[in-house]
C-alpha cells in the first residue's frame, strides 16, 4: 500500500516536521538506472511546507538493484541506479545517501560478496564526492544478508572501502537483532563516522512506534547524546499494521517523543 506525496508531506507538515528521509525508486518518487523524475516539483512541494530532505534512500529491498549484485550486468545497472540516487538526492538538497552492504547469493562465501560490495561503494564514493554527498551504511538482519548483518562485517566493509565519503549509521532494529548496542557502534566507528540513524522501537525486530516495543527511549537517546551524535533520528515505521492510517501512527510516535522532551 502506498500514499501519494501530497498525503505524506501534508501529514508531516501538520505534525510540525521539518525534515524527511525520502525513499526513492517506486511510483511515488521515480528513480531507476536510466535516470530519475524531474525534482523541481518535489522541491517546491517540500519548500512550500518548510521541509528539508537531508537523506535519500534508493529502494534496494524490493527492486533488482542492490549493492553486492552478483552478475556483471546487474552490478552495472545497480551502480547506475545508486549513482542516480546520489544525483537525485543532491538536487533535492540531501547530503546523505542511505545504503547497506547488499547481499549476493546465500551459497557463496562472505569474501566474494563483501568484495563486490566494497567495489560498488568505492565507485559510488567517487560520485558522492563529485556531488558533495556522503554514503551512510546500515547493517541488515541475518534474514536479509550474510555479508552485512553484524557490526563486525560492516566494519570490514568500511575498512575495505576506506574513503572519507563512506560512513556508518545506527539502525536500532538490525543492531538489536544481532545483540549489539548503540555504544558498541560508537566504540567501533567513533562519533565522526556515524552520520545517520534509523531510530525506532522494536522487540527486538520491528520498526515500531516508540512505546510499542521493548526499547528504552530515554536511555537510547542518552547514549546517542553522550557520544556527541549530530545527525538525524529517522523514524522508520514500517510495521504492516500501520499501513491503514500512517498519519495516526506518526502522530502517536511524535507524541511519545514529545513526552520525553517534556
Amino acid at each position: 500500500m502506498e500514499y501519494n506525496r501530497e498525503y505524506c508531506t501534508n501529514s508531516l507538515e501538520k505534525l510540525g516536521g521539518t525534515k524527511v528521509e525520502l525513499l526513492a525508486g517506486h511510483p511515488g518518487l521515480w528513480l531507476d538506472h536510466k535516470g530519475f523524475e524531474d525534482t523541481r516539483p518535489i522541491r517546491r512541494m517540500l519548500e512550500d511546507r518548510h521541509i528539508q530532505c537531508p537523506v535519500i534512500t534508493p529502494e534496494n529491498c524490493e527492486f533488482a538493484y542492490q549493492y553486492a549484485a552478483p552478475e556483471k550486468e546487474q552490478f552495472e545497472r545497480s551502480f547506475q541506479y545508486f549513482a542516480n540516487g546520489i544525483r537525485m538526492g543532491a538536487e533535492l538538497g540531501a547530503k546523505i545517501l542511505m545504503a547497506n552492504s547488499g547481499w549476493g547469493y546465500w551459497n557463496e562465501s562472505f569474501d566474494e560478496g563483501i568484495k563486490r560490495a566494497a567495489e560498488m561503494h568505492s565507485r559510488l564514493c567517487e560520485v558522492a564526492e563529485e556531488y558533495d554527498m556522503y554514503i551512510a551504511c546500515e547493517s541488515l538482519r541475518p534474514q536479509e544478508s550474510l555479508i552485512g548483518e553484524t557490526l563486525g562485517k560492516v566494519k570490514t566493509l568500511f575498512d575495505m572501502v576506506n574513503h572519507p565519503r563512506f560512513k556508518a549509521m545506527v539502525d536500532l532494529t538490525a543492531m538489536a537483532v544481532s545483540g549489539e548496542s548503540i555504544q558498541d557502534w560508537f566504540d567501533v566507528f567513533g562519533t565522526e563516522n556515524i552520520i545517520h540513524a534509523h531510530f525506532v522501537d522494536g522487540n527486538p525486530y520491528g520498526h515500531l512506534v516508540w512505546g510499542e516495543g521493548n526499547r528504552n527511549l530515554q536511555k537510547d537517546l542518552e547514549v546517542m547524546i553522550a557520544n556527541g551524535y549530530q545527525g538525524v533520528y529517522s523514524q522508520e515505521l514500517t510495521d504492516a499494521s500501520y499501513f491503514a492510517d500512517p498519519y495516526d501512527v506518526d502522530k502517536r510516535n511524535v507524541w511519545s517523543l514529545f513526552q520525553y522532551a517534556e
